[in-house]
């Protein structure tokens, strides 16, 4: 004897959401780095990692010293871990809460989650919905040109951005 389900599959599943595809995030990475030479700025890295925290695209100038590609993923990760900018959470924590912030930052480090709280790295969600889509996380230039040049990428592709406009404009 079949007995038909009460309910149907489709109320176990949560509703898709705007995922960032992996052309996009490679836009977003060029455009981060073709703002950096069009303005003169230092070699940069760039992180581009997914709503999941997944990184999509990393992308590094070749005269890049070895430690700034891990401060542009740990832009990119503190700010898709928290869902604010890393200038966000800089100016939220310091100096008053100092002590909180590198205990998230030993946190990321012990789960082998790069986080820093340094301007560069930029949320980004969907124009339509709203949602968080990703994050780009640029290092390499000053923090305020990390910060201009993650933000020429996420716009490259439309994308709403926090902060919304550079420091530099």
């Amino acid at each position: 004897m079949c007995l038909k389900p009460t309910v149907t599959a489709s109320e176990w599943l949560a509703p898709s959401k705007p995922t960032l595809t992996l052309e996009a995030a490679d836009e977003m990475a060029s455009a981060a780095i073709r703002e950096c030479k069009s303005k003169g700025f230092k070699d940069i890295s760039v992180f581009v990692k997914d709503a999941t925290g997944r990184t999509l695209v990393s992308k590094t100038m070749i005269n890049v010293p070895n430690l700034i590609p891990t401060l542009a993923e740990a832009k990119a990760g503190a700010t898709i871990g928290t869902q604010s900018s890393s200038r966000a959470l800089k100016d939220k924590y310091v100096p008053d809460r100092t002590p909180q912030l590198l205990a998230m930052t030993m946190l990321g480090a012990s789960t082998e989650q790069p986080f820093a709280a340094v301007p560069g790295g930029v949320l980004c969600r969907d124009a339509a919905s709203g949602t968080v889509v990703g994050a780009v996380g640029v290092s390499g230039a000053s923090a305020d040109e990390d910060e201009h040049c993650a933000l020429a990428g996420a716009h490259a592709c439309g994308f709403v951005t926090e902060p919304a406009k550079s420091a530099l404009a």
